[in-house]
């Protein structure tokens, strides 16, 4: 399979083309900028000190990264039961189901049931189960999203909706969202969680996704790293490159080299995950 299917986010089993993965970790508050602090730790290591600053909020800027792999760790963590997905913005191809008009209409009062007739521009507020049926009936290109815990009114919306409007992230005016993401079929993704291990799971998806295309199998059969295994190599320097020049097959293993350095374009690998194929399992291995 060598095209690109970024205009069909069909939920498949396909195999996936193999592509360069970028990865890029930032912090938005204050308390989670790297720098700020001496001693062992410093910098980027303090992410993960969940002490420090809990209304602060991860940003990673991912890429490629599939529509059905955001949904997948979307609700990572937070759970389902009082959560509401609020479409802030979003870019369409096409329908994918024959009836796309009546799901449109099947969710707008699906949206009028749980929050009211005046839902700020008439904007899609969607439980789990209601954004899954979103996502597989439309080709989606562009997608703004926030999952909020809790329910929404029309003057958070708009308090979202501004921040969004203003470069900023709706996270910083709705402190009850738990995430937020602009998704990109063809570009880098944007994700933002008050969770670092939802952070965690966006990269470990990635890995394996990169596996799969690596070996030419379907999605979904190779397991991704572990979440602590993924936030070590976050925490070198929040830069993230793995290029298929740097992968190897050794045997039945994967050894996916990956360059760390934020600071130059060609940096050379300076550590690496091996994938073990027999086995289902993942280990890190220092660059020599």
């Amino acid at each position: 399979m060598e095209s690109d299917r970024s205009n069909n986010n069909e939920f498949s089993t396909g195999i996936e083309p193999i592509r360069t993965l970028k990865a890029r970790l930032d912090f938005e508050s204050d308390a989670w900028k790297p720098g700020g602090h001496q001693g062992h730790g410093q910098g980027w290591h303090q992410v993960f000190d969940q002490t420090r600053d809990l209304s602060a909020y991860h940003r990673l800027a991912i890429s490629p990264f599939r529509l059905e792999d955001l949904l997948r760790i979307w609700g990572c963590g937070s759970g389902h039961e009082g959560k509401l997905n609020v479409i802030l913005d979003c870019e369409v191809t096409g329908a994918l189901v024959e009836d796309a008009l009546d799901v449109l209409r099947d969710l707008h009062r699906h949206t009028v049931n749980m929050v009211g007739p005046d839902t700020a521009e008439g904007l899609l507020v969607l439980d789990d189960k209601a954004l899954e049926v979103y996502t597989r009936s439309f080709a989606i290109k562009e997608l703004a999203l926030v999952r909020v815990d809790g329910p929404v009114d029309r003057g958070d919306i708009m308090a979202m909706l501004s921040s969004s409007s203003e470069g900023r992230s709706p996270l910083d005016v709705e402190l009850r969202g738990i995430a937020a993401t602009e998704f990109t079929s063809d570009g880098p993704t944007i994700l933002e969680s008050r969770q670092v291990d939802v952070v965690a799971s966006a990269l470990g998806t990635d890995l394996a996704r990169y596996v799969e295309s690596i070996l030419r199998v379907p999605n979904g059969e190779i397991p991704p790293p572990p979440d602590s295994a993924v936030m070590r190599l976050l925490a070198k320097s929040g830069s993230i490159l793995i290029r298929p020049q740097d992968t190897e097959l050794l045997g039945n293993n994967v050894d996916v080299g990956i360059c760390t350095s934020p600071k130059t374009r060609r940096g050379s690998i300076d550590t690496s995950l091996v994938f073990c194929r027999p086995e289902g399992t993942w280990h890190a291995r220092e660059a020599a």
